[in-house]
């Protein structure tokens, strides 16, 4: 009984270790970290990360789910802001932040199957509201659909992914387009 207890804590341990290792990794390098960095980072051997995680894209997604989830976290406060317009300001700072500080959650769009596609659904459902609310306040400029903020959020991630740890560089392209945006 006390030697299963034990292994069931140390693969727990281990599963810890390593999605710890994979989330500073892909942070740091995006998701090309190869699976043989993050076993030796997490202290572990390559068949103990395989254990956990099967595949690599197992191990991304795992990482992913909190990106997601803190995603989801933005939306919902975003949504609720007074002001509309302050809302889409927070969602559009607050994503490519995320972006910014994850690489594995910006790689995480163009590599993981059907991950845009979500990223897409997730932005119009986040904005919709917002943008109807914020045309009728008067905040947004006419014709400016949630289609159209979500591509220059996307446009904006590839100018976080080209100007890594250069916070400002992203900020001031995001304040660009969200001045243009303006009504």
């Amino acid at each position: 009984m006390t030697t299963s207890r034990r292994q069931r804590w140390d693969a727990a341990r281990n599963r810890t270790q390593v999605l710890d290792a994979a989330r500073e990794s892909f942070a740091e390098r995006g998701l090309a970290t190869d699976v043989r960095e993050i076993a030796r980072r997490a202290g572990v051997g390559v068949a103990t990360l395989y254990r956990h995680f099967p595949t690599k894209d197992d191990l991304v997604k795992a990482v992913l789910e909190e990106d997601v989830a803190e995603w989801t976290a933005v939306s919902e406060r975003a949504k609720a802001a007074e002001d509309a317009w302050e809302g889409i300001g927070l969602f559009v700072e607050r994503t490519l932040a995320m972006m910014a500080r994850h690489r594995a959650f910006l790689d995480g769009l163009t590599v993981t199957e059907g991950a845009l596609d979500a990223c897409r659904a997730h932005l119009a459902e986040s904005l919709g509201d917002l943008v109807e609310r914020a045309h009728r306040e008067g905040r947004l400029r006419a014709g400016i659909t949630s289609a159209d903020i979500g591509l220059q959020i996307l446009a904006l991630g590839r100018i976080v992914e080209l100007t890594a740890g250069q916070d400002d560089v992203w900020r001031k392209h995001a304040g660009l387009v969200l001045g243009a945006l303006q009504a």
